[in-house]
């Protein structure tokens, strides 16, 4: 008797069960400033709409990798003018 429902498939990536937020951001950041690196890199060999989708990851991935700096940011205690 085969099954109607296939076994989910085993993770590729698992984070660290004690991963703070912040190293988990910079993670975040790490990650996408490859991948922006990976889709700029393919659409230099590509033309035409090929490209086009290439560079307009590259530019989504920028964007996300922006707002994930951005939040790093945010966990900064900021300074206090204490005089």
């Amino acid at each position: 008797m085969s099954k109607v429902v296939p076994d989910p498939p085993y993770p590729v990536f698992v984070a660290h069960e004690e991963l703070s937020f912040e190293d988990a951001i910079a993670s975040i950041s790490s990650l996408l400033r490859c991948a922006t690196t990976t889709a700029t890199e393919t659409a230099e060999g590509l033309k035409g709409t090929q490209r086009d989708m290439a560079c307009s990851t590259a530019h989504l991935i920028d964007m996300a990798r922006t707002l994930a700096d951005r939040a790093l940011d945010c966990l900064q205690p900021k300074p206090t003018n204490i005089p």
